[in-house]
Formats: C-alpha cells, structure tokens, sequence
C-alpha cells in the first residue's frame, strides 16, 4: 500500500512501457534529455461530498519531459508520437481499469488525459512537454 497518491502515480507511470531510459523525478526536472517528471497541479480536490463524509475527489497534475529537440523533422514527429501514444496508454489503462494504487481509504476511480501533450519550451538541443491528468478516486468518510 502506497502512503500518498503521488507515491502511487510514480509508481504507476514507472509501469510504462513507452517511457525511455532516463531520470523519472517529482515536481523537478532537469535541464537535459530524456527526464521525467509529475508535478502537483492546483484544483479544489473534492469534487462531491456524500452525507456519511465520504467523497470523490480529483487530483490533477502533470506528467513532464524535457526531449531530445532539433528543427529535424523526424525527431520533431517521433517527440509528438510519443505523446500521442503516451495519452493513447493512459486512457486504455483507465478503460480496463489498471489505475494507480492508492493510500488507505482511497480507491482509483478513472485516469483522464486533460491535456494532450504539448511543447511549452524549446532551445536548439531539448524541448519541455508536457500532458495535464487528471485523477478521479473516492475517499472513505474519516473515522471517528
């Protein structure tokens, strides 16, 4: 049992089999390819509360990569390949129901792709992407 969501979501995205060998960080990432990283976003997190306490919630937040850049044409489309695939993965996952492990109390409920991936900053050598998620799950009332 993981002690946080964001423990479970590294985890999880750890399981990839689309990511390539390289550093896989939380709210960091570095300065050269290929680096990975899921950074907490900002939302109000419940979502619905129920009359017992219980609720569902959201967490959103981002999956980061900092790629291989160049004005090449190939390496320009296999970078947005591979966020086609990575969101492709993402909501396949979600529909069979393979989400992340969860925190006591807490059950996974969906994994949605907000924003596809996209370019936020380049120079002549990498490129930052990024993809906005979403994580729906229910959380058990708090025991008295």
């Amino acid at each position: 049992m993981v002690k946080s969501i964001i423990e479970g979501l590294t985890d999880y995205f750890l399981q990839c089999p689309l990511l390539k060998d390289g550093v896989f960080r939380v709210d960091a990432l570095g300065s050269g390819p290929v680096e990975y990283a899921l950074e907490t976003g900002m939302t109000s997190p419940v979502v619905r509360t129920y009359v017992d306490g219980s609720s569902v919630r959201q967490y959103q937040f981002n999956f980061n990569s900092r790629e291989a850049y160049s004005m090449d044409r190939i390496l320009a489309i296999q970078n947005e390949s591979f966020y086609e695939d990575f969101c492709n993965w993402v909501e396949e996952q979600s529909m069979i129901g393979n989400l992340p492990e969860m925190p006591e109390g807490c059950e996974a409920q969906a994994l949605t792709v907000l924003t596809p991936g996209f370019m936020l900053d380049a120079t002549m050598e990498n490129a930052f992407y990024q993809v906005q998620l979403q994580l729906q799950y229910f959380k058990e009332a708090p025991k008295k």
